[in-house]
C-alpha cells in the first residue's frame, strides 16, 4: 500500500517550516542568528527524508507498472528529486554561516528561489504524483 497520507503530512511539515523560514529571512537580524542555521538544516533534513521516503516507497513500484504515463510521471519526479537534493545541499552549505551585509540581497534572492522550488515540488506532487497512486 502506498503511504500517501504520510507523504502528505511530510509535505505539510516541510511547507510549514518553509513559511517560518521565509518570514525569518526578511528580518536581517534573525537570519544571522545561530538558530536560523539550525532551522535551515532541519528544513533540508525534512525535505531529504521526504524525498528518500518517496524514492523507497513509490518510484520502484510506479516504474514497474506497464502504464507508460505512470512511468513518465515517476521518472520525472525521480529526476527532479536528485536535482532538488543537490540544490538544497549546496544552498545550505553556502548560506549556513554569518552573512556579510554585501551578501544579503543575493542570500534573500537565492532563498526565495529555493523556497519557490520546494513549494512548486509540493504542489506538483499533490497535483500529478499522488493522483496516480
Amino acid at each position: 500500500m502506498m503511504p500517501v497520507a504520510e507523504l502528505k503530512q511530510e509535505n505539510k511539515e516541510i511547507n510549514d517550516l518553509r513559511k517560518v523560514l521565509a518570514a525569518v529571512v526578511k528580518d536581517s537580524e534573525m537570519h544571522t542568528n545561530s538558530i536560523f542555521c539550525e532551522l535551515l538544516e532541519r528544513f533540508q533534513a525534512k525535505l531529504n527524508n521526504h524525498l528518500k521516503h518517496e524514492a523507497r516507497s513509490l518510484y520502484p513500484e510506479l516504474l514497474s507498472k506497464k502504464d507508460r504515463q505512470v512511468n513518465q510521471v515517476a521518472q520525472h519526479f525521480l529526476d527532479n528529486t536528485h536535482e532538488l537534493e543537490r540544490l538544497m545541499k549546496q544552498y545550505v552549505k553556502h548560506w549556513c554561516h554569518k552573512l556579510e551585509e554585501k551578501e544579503l540581497q543575493q542570500f534573500i534572492r537565492e532563498t526565495e528561489e529555493v523556497f519557490h522550488l520546494v513549494e512548486e515540488r509540493i504542489k506538483l506532487e499533490e497535483k500529478h504524483l499522488f493522483p496516480v497512486l
